[in-house]
């Protein structure tokens, strides 16, 4: 891998700004709506759902902790599976990455119109969604373009804007203690219970921790910061997780009766100023995970381009000393994907290209075991189950998402051969000059 455009980035992010990414990149949205979702499916049984599920994502994130710890370089899953396969499951891997993380930023830009349309309605079409959406992204982009200490100072704002409010939410709650949901959790429910949705529902509620490897080049000390702040950041959000459902539980026994159900709860022990206040911690955690998918996805470009020939993608600016044309490039995707798609067309696009991520890094960590010493998850039994894991996703997908896959798979690929390696672009110029 070529290391002049990584040498320029700045190094500025310690191990308890990865932490923070870690919990921004993770609790987005998606905690606003995952009581009520589990509920659902498990009845009562929801309120260990969080901690059950947690159990396959950790073995995920060891999988990633431990393939983080041999590289300081930027790209995470692309990184990790080129070093292990070769260049073109390498690009294949980083493509479907770029392509969930610009997905995500397009489908939370939707989300932020949905959620900033409790205050004002007329925002929810037309025009005026058209203009909230390019004004969120352009901001996040601006903010990025001009130096990773401020995209990273952005992200810690909006992580501590969405923290405050769940915190505050689950404080009130359990003081309050209106019912007392523990009894009847313990019950196993029977029936025709759909193990497998809430399996994915939850494991999908942790996702984004995948991403955090992606910038390294602008990480202090990535092989070994990295791997500590996956696992810290991530058992940190199963308790967020647990004691939200907790909270909610206790204050609407029945959560099935709601979709918004933080909200509802909020409303229930302190009145309509407390969806009010619980609303606008849903469009601070929203906006928080698209400054850090915005961060992710442009270095992902970036990373992409310094192994092959992609015109300008790896120019790093001379001042501001970040990948301006990869930023610029990624905001344009992300604008047509935000203002052509809905959320849930555009959630759905970025939960299947995510899943190569899954698939390539688990099956990298034995070979790259080879290449240093670092972070060591024992024996072979963590990649191994985190394979089965990413697998599980894999076959329950239907016809209409494996489709989808199999066609940005493909698009991947014709780039991927379209372009050219620039070792060989090096060769064939001296070969010309001569």
């Amino acid at each position: 891998m070529s290391e002049q455009p990584t040498v320029k980035l700045v190094r500025a992010i310690g191990f308890w700004g990865l932490v923070a990414m870690c919990i921004n990149a993770v609790v987005g949205s998606g905690v606003f709506l995952l009581p009520s979702e589990s509920y659902k499916l498990l009845g009562p049984f929801s309120l260990w759902a969080p901690l059950l599920f947690a159990v396959p994502v950790f073995i995920l994130v060891l999988c990633f902790a431990e393939a983080a710890s041999h590289f300081s370089e930027p790209g995470g899953a692309y990184l990790y599976a080129r070093t292990a396969f070769g260049d073109f499951v390498g690009f294949e891997t980083g493509w479907m990455n770029w392509l969930a993380r610009v997905t995500s930023l397009a489908s939370l830009s939707n989300g932020f119109v949905i959620a900033l349309a409790l205050f004002f309605p007329t925002l929810k079409e037309g025009a005026g969604r058209a203009a909230i959406i390019t004004a969120s992204i352009l901001i996040l982009a601006a903010i990025h373009f001009v130096g990773v200490r401020y995209g990273a100072a952005s992200i810690y704002i909006f992580t501590f804007g969405k923290l405050v409010p769940l915190i505050g939410f689950i404080v009130i709650a359990l003081f309050a203690w209106k019912t007392n949901p523990l009894p009847g959790s313990f019950a196993i429910p029977q029936g025709n219970v759909q193990w497998m949705d809430a399996a994915l529902f939850m494991l999908f509620a942790y996702a984004g921790f995948e991403n955090l490897g992606v910038p390294a080049g602008e990480y202090k000390n990535p092989r070994k910061d990295l791997p500590f702040a996956l696992l810290a950041g991530i058992l940190a959000i199963a308790a967020i997780y647990v004691l939200v459902q907790l909270g909610a539980m206790s204050a609407l026994p029945d959560l099935s009766q709601t979709d918004t159900p933080i909200a509802s709860a909020a409303t229930e022990i302190i009145g309509p100023i407390g969806a009010m206040i619980v609303t606008i911690g849903a469009l601070m955690s929203m906006a928080g995970t698209n400054s850090g998918t915005m961060l992710e996805g442009s270095r992902m470009l970036f990373a992409l381009s310094l192994d092959r020939r992609m015109g300008p993608l790896s120019y790093v600016h001379p001042r501001f000393h970040t990948p301006t044309v990869a930023i610029v490039i990624h905001t344009i995707a992300a604008l047509a994907f935000a203002l052509s798609g809905s959320f849930r067309q555009l959630a759905l696009l970025s939960a299947v290209a995510r899943l190569t991520t899954y698939l390539a890094t688990c099956l990298a960590v034995p070979r790259l075991r080879k290449l240093n010493e670092g972070f060591r998850t024992p024996g072979l039994i963590v990649p191994i189950l985190g394979t089965l894991v990413a697998l599980v996703f894999v076959v329950t997908l239907d016809r209409y998402k494996l489709t989808a896959a199999a066609i940005a798979l493909a698009v991947g690929a014709l780039i991927y051969f379209a372009s050219k390696p620039r070792s060989a672009v090096a060769t064939a110029t001296a070969e010309s000059g001569d």
